[in-house]
């Protein structure tokens, strides 16, 4: 949380110095979560819509879906043996996103930082494989937080590539009688992805 807290304070005191100019900003991207509490080396996909208001501050909308969200021993104990557990996630969340433009001979160049608010929606759904056993179908859906860095560089004038690491901290009702993974839970992300349209 601490880490949070500094990303926060980053954001919030580089709203001042950041350039200005106004514009749309839409990403596709490929992420893996590289270390934490879930499962890592499995890529998810998502898609934001940004826009930066006179280039000073974004506000953007961010949707991803992850496929084999939580490490399998992890959540092993939800079910008898004979059932093939997998998890599965939807993140939704809307970010401030302050953007420091640079142009120079190797192009414009966007570092950024960002934090925002949004849920976590995981689903636990098991198959039986053997005579007997049932399947096993649970949801949960979890307020999360998310802080980080990335920087966004054009390629034209509209096209770019953009690199992107945020900390995500989803925050879990301990006595939930419903769900599978009964802890508050925190990962690292990685994603990159293409941009259309750019702020300036």
């Amino acid at each position: 949380m601490r880490a949070v807290l500094v990303v926060v304070v980053v954001v919030i005191i580089a709203a001042a110095a950041a350039p200005a100019h106004a514009q749309w900003v839409a990403t596709g991207y490929i992420d893996n979560n590289v270390a934490g509490d879930v499962q890592s080396g499995r890529p998810g996909l998502g898609v934001s819509a940004g826009y930066y208001l006179r280039g000073r501050i974004g506000l953007e909308l961010d949707a991803e879906l992850h496929g084999h969200f939580f490490r399998d021993e992890d959540v092993a104990d939800l079910v008898a043996a004979g059932v093939d557990l997998n998890t599965r996630a939807a993140l939704a969340s809307g970010n401030v996103v302050v953007p420091y433009c640079v142009r120079g001979a190797a192009g414009t160049w966007c570092p950024y930082a960002t934090v925002g608010l949004g849920v976590i929606h995981a689903a636990f759904e098991g198959a039986g494989l053997m005579p007997g056993t049932d399947s096993f179908e649970r949801t949960q859906t979890n307020l999360a937080l998310n802080a980080g860095v990335g920087v966004m560089h054009a390629l034209t004038r509209w096209v770019g590539f953009r690199v992107d690491a945020r900390y995500l901290h989803a925050f879990v009702d301990e006595n939930a009688t419903s769900g599978g993974y009964f802890t508050d839970y925190g990962y690292w992300r990685v994603s990159v992805g293409v941009t259309v349209g750019f702020p300036r």
